[in-house]
């Protein structure tokens, strides 16, 4: 394969080819493969840090929760991505399906027949998928536990369950996800460089993952109390859904602001142009979504964005909150009004409201 040097990496050009043949990008900010499913490219760091942010936020241990969330959204795919073909013959092709699409993905390397995981996934996320696929391919169902090995290898615990269960469904049940399909016609603008395990973007070790996996981890929250106080849970004011969603929605818009603001990335975003070049570059070209329309009150900084409903809305969310926070040295306060397919996101001072 072809290796251009980039600086400090190498970008390997069969493997970008061969993943921009895969996936698309819609002008919403979605990234679609071939059967219209939703992903996010996300850095291994990014993950980790995140996934610690949330479970922190929801005050108890959720990484099984996070397991079934990712177990079941990759079933899903498997089954209707028709990854596992039944008939004689079929299993070194599907092994080498399986592993072709740990591989894209930058997941790492499963060993279906030992149960070993190769991978810098978070444990309960790997597990989940690795899971899925033994599950898939050996027509079997198991109950699982799993050992971190070391930093890159984790072992998994599987004894056959008699329990007779179905084929997960696809996750429909948020009032944030549009049922409408957009036209995912552009090419992703980023180039990636082959690793040990996995893969970079620019040195950095990044990977994507299903959005739905999220959806299906938010939803388990309905019902949850979380460690969030009351004085965040009143710089919100959410209209247009029902009641019980609000909170999960909160909780994941919230988990993402706090990342960003964790980060190292320095900002500034004043006018309408400037918002839409640090969207682009920090939340369009990774799926993390994109505006409709956007206006900016030069007196306040406020800012109202126009975006269509999608999956990725909390993360999307999380991330103007944290520009616009790093933009302008205060807290903010959102207001977000939901309608047919499309919701109004509006940014303030929360100290004008104080």
């Amino acid at each position: 394969m072809p290796l251009i040097d980039s600086g400090e990496s190498m970008v390997d050009y069969d493997f970008t080819r061969q993943f921009k043949e895969y996936f698309s990008m819609t002008d919403e900010g979605s990234i679609k493969d071939p059967h219209n499913h939703d992903w996010m490219v996300w850095s291994i760091t990014d993950i980790e840090r995140w996934w610690g942010i949330f479970e922190t936020n929801l005050a108890v241990p959720f990484g099984r929760k996070l397991f079934n969330s990712c177990c079941d959204e990759e079933e899903y795919q498997i089954h209707v991505n028709e990854i596992i073909k039944s008939g004689w013959f079929k299993k070194s092709g599907n092994l080498k399906r399986l592993s072709n699409r740990w591989n894209l993905f930058g997941w790492g390397r499963l060993n279906v027949e030992s149960n070993l995981i190769m991978t810098r996934l978070p444990s309960s996320i790997a597990s989940g998928f690795a899971v899925a696929g033994i599950e898939s391919f050996n027509k079997v169902r198991y109950k699982s536990e799993w050992k971190q090995i070391n930093q890159t290898e984790i072992l998994l615990e599987l004894n056959r369950d008699i329990n007779e269960l179905p084929i997960a469904k696809k996750h429909t049940q948020l009032p944030w996800v549009c049922l409408k399909d957009s036209l995912a016609n552009k090419s992703l603008d980023f180039e990636l460089e082959s690793r040990e395990l996995g893969w970079s973007v620019e040195g950095e070790a990044m990977l994507i993952l299903p959005v739905s996996l999220f959806s299906r981890l938010f939803y388990s929250t309905l019902g949850s109390n979380t460690s969030l106080g009351a004085e965040i849970l009143d710089s919100w004011n959410v209209t247009g859904i029902e009641s019980k969603f609000i909170k999960p929605l909160i909780l994941a818009s919230y988990s993402s602001y706090q990342l960003f603001l964790n980060s190292d990335k320095h900002v500034f975003a004043e006018s309408v142009e400037s918002w839409r070049n640090v969207i682009s570059h920090y939340c369009k070209q990774w799926g993390w979504g994109n505006s409709s329309e956007i206006s900016v009150d030069a007196n306040s900084n406020s800012i109202e964005i126009k975006y269509r409903l999608h999956e990725n809305l909390p993360f999307f969310i999380g991330q103007i909150m944290g520009i616009w926070e790093r933009s302008h040295g205060r807290k903010p306060k959102v207001s977000l009004f939901f309608n047919d397919d499309d919701v109004d996101i509006l940014i303030e001072s929360l100290l004008d409201y104080i």
